[in-house]
């Protein structure tokens, strides 16, 4: 799913951590990845994109400390429906 809309060099000098950020905050931004919709365990996505899972952990934390993700307890991780009310990064 997301390894074909996410594509990354592994010998880039940008670090995969940025490049998946970049990715998926573009994903997000233009609507490919849609308020509201689940997005791959980190386990599943570091396997689709060949990297380690802490890699993954990484960005999905950054992401959610950036309000462009949500965690719902034992449901999963979502892309933050706050998009669509232009309130991510606002105090």
């Amino acid at each position: 799913m997301l390894s074909r809309l996410i594509h990354i060099e592994h010998d880039s000098e940008e670090s995969l951590q940025s490049q998946i950020r970049r990715k998926l905050v573009e994903g997000i931004l233009i609507g490919a990845f849609s308020a509201g919709s689940k997005l791959p365990s980190t386990r599943v996505l570091a396997k689709q994109l060949e990297v380690s899972r802490n890699t993954v952990v990484l960005v999905y934390q950054t992401l959610l400390d950036e309000g462009y993700i949500v965690s719902r307890e034992r449901s999963g991780i979502y892309v933050s429906e706050a998009l669509q009310q232009g309130r991510v990064g606002k105090s």
